[in-house]
């Protein structure tokens, strides 16, 4: 009886040690996600933004050439020459680039959110074996977020979108098109 009436006394006391707590949390998996999705459904969007909302590292082969002709990297070196030759950059590179970027001490602290691999293209690897290798990585993915979307959908989200000449980025038809943002005006 005077074990129940002792527990009774701290019936709010933490059992867990903060110190504990802190040292799990610390210890523990980064977050990790992939997303997958047809080309132009927003995969890209939308792991740029979890990425910076999770404050992970963002992964897609794009941003990381970029950074490796950036960074002066023995691989962005050997893009550079290519490019400069006016060749494309093997889909084998690019698989390199990304699973390295993976491996990354960087990484295995923050976590990841990648997008565009599995690639459908299949001249270098197929894609049961790209997933054979998205399966046997060190940090393996806690989240796959597929995006759907109809071929209408995708073809009049396509459609709408321009890229400025100068700088790249692509801006979509509520972005461009003064007759949308007048319509988007009139209903606010």
């Amino acid at each position: 009886m005077a074990s129940q009436e002792e527990k009774q006394v701290q019936p709010f006391a933490d059992i867990f040690n903060e110190d504990e707590a802190e040292k799990s949390f610390l210890l523990s998996k980064p977050t990790c996600l992939i997303i997958l999705g047809k080309p132009g459904s927003g995969k890209k969007t939308l792991a740029r933004k979890l990425a910076q909302i999770w404050k992970c590292i963002f992964v897609e082969a794009l941003e990381v050439i970029q950074t490796n002709i950036h960074e002066e990297t023995e691989y962005g070196l050997k893009c550079q020459e290519l490019l400069f030759k006016g060749q494309s950059i093997s889909e084998e590179l690019v698989t390199e680039m990304i699973l390295k970027k993976i491996e990354s001490p960087e990484v295995a602290h923050f976590g990841y959110v990648l997008s565009g691999f599995p690639s459908l293209s299949e001249e270098y690897m197929t894609v049961s074996q790209q997933i054979e290798k998205i399966k046997n990585l060190k940090l393996k993915p806690d989240f796959l977020i597929n995006i759907k979307c109809s071929d209408y959908d995708l073809c009049q989200r396509i459609s709408g979108q321009r890229q400025h000449p100068d700088s790249g980025k692509v801006y979509q038809r509520n972005q461009w098109d003064p007759n949308v943002i007048e319509k988007h005006k009139k209903e606010k």
